[in-house]
């Protein structure tokens, strides 16, 4: 089985390509669902947020409340360099795990790891390619904005914390631009997959 981490920044449009991926047949794996998983109550990770950053961070019912905690981290970069040293472990071991259980049913040759953060917190070590998404600052500005209705100001913030673009295409196989149509990356995708095929039929 041959495993590709999927990236890209806020706004790049990564999720968009994740979503055609599924739509054709290939597995992928969110890291963003899995990290919802330890989030859950009760669990070892849950525990240990509410312990870093208090209780003003859980709602009534015990679920992590993500938008307060992502305003604390996003505000203060050590803040969510404390939080990542205690989710990032764990989304490693669910994701590493979800891709053994793609590889025993034998019926998929390729399977895609969708991550925000592949490349930051090193799961591209766990993966044979990485494929990079990348948009100019404008076009995520711009679509972020529109999606989420968030601030500018709060937008910047997240992105500065983030890889620059000629970061991620230093630590990638495959760039994929986006600033084009949704039919534009659709296309771009087709033919990195047709290449893909190629290769893993030539290892073979």
């Amino acid at each position: 089985m041959f495993t590709i981490g999927l990236t890209g920044s806020i706004g790049a449009g990564k999720s968009t390509a994740a979503s055609y991926l599924k739509d054709n047949g290939y597995p992928v794996i969110d890291a963003d669902q899995l990290g919802h998983e330890s989030y859950l109550p009760n669990t070892e990770v849950s525990s240990r947020i509410i312990d870093e950053f208090g209780p003003s961070v859980v709602h009534t019912d015990g679920y992590i409340n993500r938008k307060s905690l992502a305003k604390i981290v996003f505000a203060d970069y050590e803040a969510l360099q404390r939080l990542n040293a205690i989710v990032w472990p764990e989304i490693k071991r669910l994701a590493i795990s979800r891709l053994e259980q793609v590889k025993r049913t034998k019926l998929h040759p390729i399977v895609f790891f969708e991550a925000a953060v592949l490349i930051e917190a090193n799961w591209d070590t766990f993966v044979d390619e990485v494929w990079s998404i990348l948009a100019i600052t404008t076009n995520v500005m711009k679509r972020v904005l529109v999606r989420d209705g968030s601030s500018a100001k709060h937008l910047r913030q997240r992105m500065s914390m983030q890889l620059s673009n000629e970061e991620r295409k230093q630590r990638s196989d495959v760039i994929i631009d986006n600033n084009g149509t949704t039919d534009d990356l659709y296309r771009a995708l087709n033919q990195e997959l047709r290449d893909l095929h190629q290769r893993i039929q030539g290892d073979n």
